[in-house]
């Protein structure tokens, strides 16, 4: 894994910053991020996204305190209830507080969007001629997501 292509440290760089890849993956992924003109870039913004998204969320989410007796009840339904406990995404979306649900989403929405375009330009598809105007397109698609992200982290701080 010491020379990994553009493709494979894209595929890496979230599980570099959540911590979850092995000390080999790391050193390989810091290597090309290093050297690659184009991964280093993306990698920066992903950096700076996530970072925008984890601090909103300490300084909303991660203050929230649960209601007292909350781990009471659940402890006592997990007891009477013998098997898997069903729960809905619906319920489970509707404890989210309001304030944080949708930046969270946007942020999410945005990352992925920015992640979609650094892929298809390091493989863009096979040329038909017509391949200009898509990427002048695209630059300008990818400008004005990270003119939004940026306006984001403004909010945020």
């Amino acid at each position: 894994m010491p020379n990994l292509k553009c493709r494979e440290t894209k595929r890496l760089m979230h599980g570099y910053l959540d911590g979850d890849l092995s000390p080999t993956e790391e050193e390989a992924m810091r290597t090309h991020v290093a050297r690659c003109g184009d991964c280093a870039p993306a990698f920066e913004r992903l950096q700076r996204s996530e970072n925008a998204v984890r601090g909103h969320f300490a300084a909303t989410v991660a203050n929230e305190t649960a209601p007292a007796g909350l781990w009471d009840g659940l402890s006592e339904r997990l007891r009477t209830r013998p098997g898997r406990v069903p729960w809905r995404l619906q319920d489970l979306i509707e404890r989210i507080p309001r304030g944080v649900l949708a930046p969270v989403a946007v942020a999410a929405v945005l990352m992925l969007a920015v992640w979609g375009m650094e892929v298809y330009e390091t493989n863009p598809p096979a040329g038909n001629g017509r391949t200009a105007p898509v990427r002048k397109e695209l630059a300008q698609i990818k400008a004005s997501i990270l003119d939004m992200e940026a306006e984001l982290e403004q909010q945020w701080r």
